[in-house]
């Protein structure tokens, strides 16, 4: 079995090149899409020998603000990198530039080896985790280059389109947007998720065995519109490719995500940027976690020393 790390990094150069060098291993492979408002070339510096780490080429990577559509689509360039290298007998694991593993790579790979063909990745209903489902899935949402904002507006035959709400983002819009991408925006017909697949949603980061990559990747050639219509949902990454697994795979097949993130914290953006005093919390989700988002070295690499330690220390296990 082969393991296929696909890696979103935007920031944090020799994060990443640490990040990487703790999972690198026999069997492993790395396929990275570095954000084009970064320069990529301090990411790849370090890894020029490498046989098994795979850049996006130059001409295709893409600028991907956040919660735009723009995750889904570099997710799909890397899955189809995959596809080119393997076929089978090989487990997808999406991670952020900003993950890190909870577990040495022998605990990983016996874990996936253990349990292939489960599919790691959280298919919940939407409107049981997001309170302001219809906001994601029927407004027309607008994520703006370099700013973690989303304006979305209803059009005018949506009947929510009459509020004061709608029409102050409908001026943002007009003002950052311009006159005719807003105006053609608010005469669109009301925006319906597509009938023949029901909505899931859940974390943007999974595990997938490359069969199942391979169907999703099918789905979405028959399905063409599926793509369309997400262009203008906020946070699709969360929906797009859980929702698509739900449909294609049995209930028992599903299990939940293999990277812990903590969203629960009052006094914090989250999500919660660990640092070194959160390292308990962190070796206490090692025994049901695999990785663990997020970190940033600017503000505190004590953390990731821990966890080597921890991880260089840890007696290997093989669980479900």
């Amino acid at each position: 079995m082969n393991i296929s790390y696909l890696i979103l990094a935007h920031k944090n150069p020799s994060q990443f090149h640490r990040m990487v060098k703790k999972l690198d291993a026999e069997n492993v492979y790395f396929f990275v899409h570095i954000d084009k408002t970064a320069d990529d070339v301090p990411f790849k510096q370090a890894f020029i020998n490498y046989k098994n780490v795979f850049f996006i080429e130059e001409e295709k990577r893409m600028i991907t603000p956040w919660s735009s559509i723009g995750i889904c689509k570099v997710t799909l360039l890397l899955l189809n990198k995959v596809i080119k290298k393997f076929t089978s007998n090989t487990y997808c694991v999406l991670l952020s530039g900003q993950d890190y593993p909870l577990n040495n790579n022998k605990h990983i790979y016996n874990f996936y080896q253990s349990n292939y063909g489960n599919n790691y990745i959280v298919a919940e209903e939407i409107k049981d985790i997001w309170p302001e489902w219809a906001n994601r899935f029927e407004r027309y949402n607008f994520h703006l280059p370099n700013k973690r904002l989303n304006r979305g507006i209803f059009p005018i035959f949506d009947s929510r389109f009459l509020t004061l709400r709608n029409f102050k983002h409908i001026f943002y819009l007009l003002r950052n947007l311009g006159f005719t991408t807003t105006v053609n925006t608010v005469f669109k017909p009301k925006r319906i998720h597509p009938n023949y697949l029901e909505p899931k949603g859940g974390d943007t980061w999974w595990a997938l065995p490359v069969e199942t990559v391979i169907e999703i990747i099918n789905y979405l050639k028959k399905n063409p519109d599926l793509l369309e219509y997400h262009a203008y949902t906020h946070v699709p990454d969360e929906t797009l490719f859980a929702s698509i697994v739900n449909k294609l795979k049995e209930k028992e097949q599903i299990k939940t995500t293999n990277t812990y993130t903590n969203w629960l914290r009052n006094d914090v953006e989250l999500p919660v940027t660990f640092k070194e005093n959160d390292f308990e919390e962190l070796k206490q989700a090692s025994k049901n976690y695999l990785f663990a988002r997020k970190f940033d070295v600017a503000q505190d690499s004590a953390i990731l020393n821990k966890l080597d330690q921890y991880i260089n220390h840890q007696k290997t296990n093989i669980s479900s």
